[in-house]
């Protein structure tokens, strides 16, 4: 999760924000935060929710 947050975090830097990048980058942030930080990608799907 961590690397998958640093290259979201670099595609920010360096793209036009967009509602996907950032939809993109708060799953991520938000699987961190739970504590899924060494885990592999898979566990985005463990925090899964409707979106607002």
């Amino acid at each position: 999760m961590q690397l998958a947050l640093k290259d979201i975090e670099l595609a920010a830097a360096a793209a036009t924000p967009s509602p996907l990048l950032q939809a993109v980058r708060d799953r991520l942030q938000a699987t961190v935060a739970a504590g899924h930080d060494n885990d592999d990608l898979a566990a985005v799907d463990y925090l899964r929710r409707p979106l607002s």
